[in-house]
């Protein structure tokens, strides 16, 4: 339906980009009324149009997937309807994650899945999104203020010094900017590689999102696009032209890992010193991406096979799986993500690890068994959470004070927030959709590249803190990719 793609653009194009008219003070409560008033005035035109037309939606060729999210949507009510937590639950008393959230969610899910097919232009759209996204961010990792995001003289650099949070992009907290950049920076990467089409103007997107997931520090939208890379590769490079674009976009991701890690900053946000150092781990991956592109231009007079190519792929996989374990169980540092990674697999788990969120998970946990079928209620976790980090700034001579109001874990929070049985509904949405693309991989370059964001995503919010800002995206991402699966049956 037409109204139903210019939804989908709006979602796309504006809701990501538009900060409102106070910046980050101000943009959760902004982008909520935008997503909650755009939501809403789609669904009021979708039901006028069905009566109109008198068109009865039928979901029943959506297949299991949809049932099991109408029973997870039930189940969020039922768990609203017991929360002792009264009308609260219905917007939530953490950061607008309450129950018309969830509603508004599901039913872009269900919107989207009935009325909309996937085209390219969505592509398009979301990698434009996010150049325009990582350009503010970039500005601001320059130490500018662009679209006087930060209050006052404040920028990038006060983080941890004038104030707790990191902020990055149009999208504000880091850890939800990293999960903006995992959902949009597959579909742009791997369409390149899968499409007919080569559309070498997606490249600029792909160096852009990677260079901003890396500087931003958020471990686990790396780990996201790292376990995509290596689950993906025997999926999506199949022949020797897509090999040859995944060389191109592996030559990009390399890049803009040297980029990131050779980016070095000294001084406040007022006396700000950039400079460009690349370092030994600049060094080796700069050789590795010259050794990817000799590679590349080695295989334009080249055409290997299908079986070459296949076997290369999945030799690529396991080999990597293999390297990474081993480089980081015999890691020698003594910090850091890979430190910790490596503590793990000898058994040693500190609660500070992954910037506390072992603490935090804990914490989490131990709100579940008290409410283990419906939860406490949707949005319920901040009212019940009593956890505050503080740290003392010796710059400014103040201690920052940080109050944990989120599960750090999607996964976890719908758990503590909606119970068990939501969570194995909406576990068992994910894997059957899932399950059902794998079998239809190799038909469509949008369908991998659909399946490859929710996958980046869905890894990622083990870690993330799953919030409007971005899960409707998310959302609407999935709907696309159900439409994709029924209509291909049809």
């Amino acid at each position: 339906m037409w109204i139903t793609d210019k939804y989908i653009y709006a979602m796309l194009l504006i809701f990501p980009l538009f900060t409102g008219f106070y910046g980050y003070t101000q943009i959760t409560a902004s982008k909520y009324v935008l997503f909650s008033v755009l939501t809403v005035l789609w669904l009021l035109a979708l039901l006028i149009g069905c009566l109109v037309c008198r068109n009865v939606p039928d979901i029943k060729h959506t297949g299991f997937p949809a049932l099991l999210i109408l029973i997870y949507l039930l189940l969020c009510c039922l768990s609203a309807l017991f929360s002792s937590y009264g009308s609260s639950v219905l917007i939530g008393k953490g950061r607008y994650d309450g129950l018309v959230t969830t509603l508004l969610c599901v039913c872009i899910f269900f919107g989207v899945s009935e009325f909309a097919r996937p085209r390219p232009g969505y592509v398009f759209a979301a990698s434009i999104s996010m150049s325009l996204n990582c350009a503010v961010a970039v500005i601001q990792l320059l130490g500018y203020n662009p679209l006087h995001l930060f209050p006052g003289n404040y920028s990038y650099y006060d983080a941890g010094v004038r104030f707790s949070s990191i902020f990055l992009g149009t999208i504000g907290n880091a850890d939800l900017f990293s999960s903006f950049i995992c959902l949009f920076l597959p579909l742009a990467s791997v369409y390149y590689v899968a499409a007919e089409r080569k559309h070498t103007w997606l490249l600029p997107a792909v160096l852009l999102g990677a260079f901003c997931i890396f500087v931003s520090g958020v471990s686990g939208g790396i780990l996201a696009l790292a376990v995509l890379i290596v689950a993906a590769s025997p999926f999506v490079v199949t022949d020797g032209e897509r090999l040859r674009r995944a060389l191109d976009v592996a030559v990009l991701i390399a890049l803009a890992l040297f980029s990131a890690y050779s980016f070095r900053t000294a001084g406040s946000s007022g006396h700000l010193a950039l400079s460009f150092v690349p370092g030994r781990r600049g060094a080796a991956v700069l050789a590795a991406a010259v050794c990817l592109l000799v590679l590349r231009l080695l295989l334009r007079k080249h055409e290997p096979g299908k079986r070459a190519v296949s076997r290369l792929a999945a030799g690529f996989s396991v080999s990597a799986v293999l390297a990474g374990f081993a480089l980081s169980y015999f890691w020698r540092g003594t910090d850091g993500t890979i430190y910790e990674f490596s503590q793990v697999l000898h058994g040693n788990i500190s609660d500070k690890f992954g910037s506390s969120r072992i603490l935090i998970w804990k914490k989490v946990l131990g709100l579940v068994p008290g409410h283990l079928l419906f939860g406490g209620g949707p949005g319920t976790i901040a009212q019940r959470l009593d956890l505050t980090f503080t740290r003392f700034v010796a710059e400014t001579g103040k201690t920052l004070s940080t109050y944990v109001d989120n599960a750090h874990n999607e996964y976890l929070g719908i758990l503590a927030n909606t119970g068990l049985a939501s969570l194995i509904s909406y576990l068992g949405a994910q894997i059957l959709s899932l399950a059902g693309a794998i079998k239809k991989a190799g038909t469509s370059a949008l369908g991998i590249s659909i399946v490859c964001s929710l996958i980046c995503y869905w890894v990622q919010a083990f870690f993330n803190l799953g919030l409007f800002l971005v899960s409707p995206l998310m959302w609407l991402v999935w709907g696309l990719l159900i439409s994709s699966l029924s209509h291909a049956k049809s």
